[in-house]
């Protein structure tokens, strides 16, 4: 099967579900693919452009949509789920999609009002990244948007200056780091159901301990090692849970054995699609 992988070509979300996804499927890559005849399948990532949904319907090519992180953001993040299902709803008459693959089964279960395929695929974790080393505790990090965490930032800093530990948001590596959170300020239904689960992916990855909200991408995918914290009460619980190296240690060679693999996804997604009466 001819598959394309293609969309806007911009975002990190372009780049792990397009290029590294694509890529490892074996499928062209091209962002804002031009001639879509060639293809048996076009799979797009993220929010396609007008004129780039318009090409795949002409060339009368199934189109195969990657809804991940595609809602309005900021605002979009406070959304109730009504707003956020009104807004999918026009999204989808718009893009027609013949399947869809959604990043958390969360929002799977939201698309199956369409009458289409739809598959949860999680993010995989970041390819090349070393192991992190079990060590003495010195460092907890954040990767993402600084604005999506003011609020827990405060927090963080305070609950890590009390225990003589740096905060630090968005280090060069995750190897600089002893532990990792994935929080966020906003609670509205689209970051609680549909997020990916990329920053667990990413620690699972590294073996980095990590706690999460508990947020669904995160729920769906957690396969031990895992912390759980909606409050500063269960963040600093967690925080003293993981000072003892031992501690780290085990919940590290859990992360690893859990980590989703580009290769994984890669397969399950291609034999996924191939098995698609389009």
């Amino acid at each position: 099967m001819n598959v394309l992988v293609t969309g806007s070509g911009r975002s990190g979300s372009w780049i792990i579900r397009g290029e590294q996804l694509g890529r490892a499927m074996g499928a062209t890559v091209l962002a804002n693919a031009i001639d879509i005849g060639p293809f048996d399948v076009a799979l797009v990532v993220k929010r396609p452009p007008v004129d780039l949904v318009r090409r795949i319907h002409d060339a009368a090519v199934p189109l195969v949509w990657d809804i991940v992180d595609a809602w309005p953001q900021p605002h979009g993040n406070d959304w109730s789920r009504d707003e956020c299902i009104a807004w999918l709803r026009v999204q989808v008459q718009a893009v027609r999609p013949a399947a869809i693959v959604a990043p958390t089964q969360a929002m799977a279960e939201d698309c199956a009002e369409f009458g289409v395929p739809v598959l949860a695929l999680p993010h995989h974790a970041r390819p090349g990244q070393r192991v992190n080393p079990v060590r003495p505790l010195r460092c907890v990090g954040y990767e993402g948007g600084e604005q999506y965490v003011r609020a827990w930032g405060r927090v963080m800093a305070e609950e890590c200056q009390r225990r003589g530990l740096l905060w630090v948001v968005n280090p060069e590596s995750l190897h600089e780091c002893d532990i990792v959170v994935a929080v966020r300020d906003q609670v509205g239904y689209a970051p609680r159901h549909w997020k990916s689960n990329v920053k667990l992916a990413n620690a699972q990855g590294s073996g980095t301990p990590i706690v999460c909200n508990r947020e669904r991408g995160y729920l769906e995918t957690a396969a031990g090692g895992v912390l759980f914290a909606d409050s500063r009460d269960e963040m600093s619980a967690a925080l003293d849970w993981l000072m003892p190296e031992a501690t780290r240690r085990s919940y590290s060679r859990a992360l690893i054995e859990g980590a989703p693999t580009l290769t994984g996804c890669a397969s399950a997604l291609l034999q996924w699609i191939k098995a698609q009466k389009f």
